[in-house]
């Protein structure tokens, strides 16, 4: 039987979608996965995911700047082993310093996982990815990621939000993913990749 955990999860809240930046991801090649922002003059408007997960020389997953593997790298994921801890490199390790981040699964929950990390130009806070909807063994694949009121005195502020049929490019499409404005672009690049993370994750699991 499965637990409370796995099968009861918060409703689904509608998004205002006016003050979330868009992203279509789309499969590219054999392993590779494209993101691209819906509004293609804005700065930073398109990234190329390359998946390495049998290469222990490789990164399992790095994202770069524009559509292929040949633009600069902007981060790194490193999925260790699935083991629901991931390590994260922001920068490119092989020209500057990195800054390292992490995404940890939630203890007691194998569906939730957080992170810390600064908003826009507010103080570093945690930042939970959890699964839509009310019954997650409906819905395993859409994510939303929120900062909780630990409190209850307010609802729980969406930040972004992963729908994994909300792409536009047919067979090829992976879905669709919404970012909160304001966060500026490190914010941007770690949903991103922490996002990914989640992603191929499951996918590599299945």
């Amino acid at each position: 039987m499965a637990s409370a955990e796995e099968t009861t999860v918060p409703e689904t809240r509608p998004i205002d979608s006016t003050r979330f930046k868009e992203f279509q991801i789309s499969k590219a090649g054999l392993s590779g996965l494209q993101i691209s922002s819906k509004d293609p003059a804005s700065p930073h408007s398109q990234f190329y995911i390359d998946t390495s997960l049998f290469l222990p020389s490789k990164k399992d997953i790095t994202i770069h700047a524009g559509a292929s593997a040949k633009g600069r790298t902007l981060g790194d994921v490193d999925l260790k082993n699935f083991s629901g801890h991931y390590t994260i490199e922001l920068g490119d390790p092989n020209v500057e310093p990195v800054v390292l981040e992490e995404l940890d699964r939630v203890k007691g929950w194998s569906s939730r996982h957080q992170f810390e990390f600064a908003f826009g130009g507010r103080e570093r806070d945690v930042f939970l990815w959890r699964h839509r909807g009310r019954d997650l063994a409906e819905n395993r694949d859409d994510l939303e990621l929120l900062v909780e009121d630990e409190e209850r005195e307010e609802e729980d502020e969406v930040l972004a939000v992963y729908e994994a049929k909300g792409g536009e490019h047919g067979w090829k499409s992976k879905g669709r993913l919404l970012i909160k404005e304001g966060g500026g672009e490190q914010w941007e690049l770690m949903v991103i990749l922490t996002a990914m993370a989640l992603i191929v994750s499951k996918r590599r699991e299945q």
